[in-house]
């Protein structure tokens, strides 16, 4: 059965930012100014203004859908985060790292974070921007730091040991562990793990570090609709690890590093 999220008033950001829009007067005179200034003038400036007002109302909308999705459903909406310091692999990609929009809560008891990340890659023309929804469970078991590459998305991370997978898996995902933790990794992504994501359509990164199992969504989530379909399947991946990571030890092998390095 699907987990129930309790609908925020703003059901859509870009709806409701275009609403506000709509019935603002100030909107209508910027418009009507800047086609005027642009045919009489040859000046565009007004223009500026107006997609100034359109992200500033983008951007209020944005923070009541979250700011409604945690109060609706009894989580702590937290905002931004000033200093990321997330010890996951993703979170040390490219530069201007932000995480903005933190929900946290529970969901049928187990801890669970929600939120915005973003990052880029590149310089000035070439400059390019990630964005992604993350959401958290926190395990009681303790494992070395994993990462699930998903092929089929906008962006690969290569990190540690990479690690053989049956062939009817390869096209899809990619497998990494620190060096020396590779038994840890498979016993946790068995084959059946790899079956049932296969057959669900599963496009998604994961990471397991830190007690916690992250699965990355690519592109912000501005609509309940979305929100409700990947929130559902965050669930969905919960319930497949849950017992294993609950219950999951290992030993550290002598002093060799538990977390994932990049290549």
């Amino acid at each position: 059965m699907a987990y129930k999220i309790l609908k925020p008033e703003v059901m859509s950001v870009s709806s409701t930012a275009w609403k506000q829009a709509k019935t603002s007067w100030w909107f209508w005179g910027f418009v009507v100014a800047s086609f005027s200034e642009a045919y009489f003038l040859g000046n565009y400036w007004l223009f500026l203004l107006i997609m100034f007002y359109i992200m500033s109302a983008t951007n209020k909308a944005r923070d009541a859908f979250w700011n409604q999705v945690a109060k609706n459903n009894g989580w702590q909406y937290k905002g931004v985060v000033d200093d990321v310091g997330e010890p996951g692999i993703m979170f040390k990609q490219g530069k201007g790292q932000d995480i903005t929009h933190l929900i946290e809560g529970r969901v049928e008891g187990r801890p669970f974070r929600m939120f915005n990340y973003s990052f880029k890659i590149g310089e000035d023309k070439n400059e390019t921007s990630y964005w992604y929804t993350v959401f958290a469970f926190k395990f009681d078991g303790t494992f070395p730091h994993i990462y699930l590459n998903n092929k089929h998305n906008s962006y690969s991370i290569s990190a540690g040991e990479k690690l053989p997978i049956p062939r009817e898996f390869e096209k899809q995902f990619t497998l990494s562990a620190p060096r020396k933790y590779e038994t840890e990794a498979l016993e946790i992504f068995t084959p059946d793990i790899f079956t049932k994501l296969l057959d669900g359509g599963f496009t998604h990164d994961v990471e397991l570090v830190d007690h916690e199992l992250l699965m990355f969504v690519d592109g912000s989530t501005d609509n309940f609709k979305k929100l409700e379909k990947e929130f559902n399947r965050a669930v969905e991946l919960e319930e497949l690890f849950d017992e294993k990571l609950d219950r999951f030890k290992f030993e550290r092998v002598g002093n060799l590093s538990t977390g994932l390095k990049e290549h």
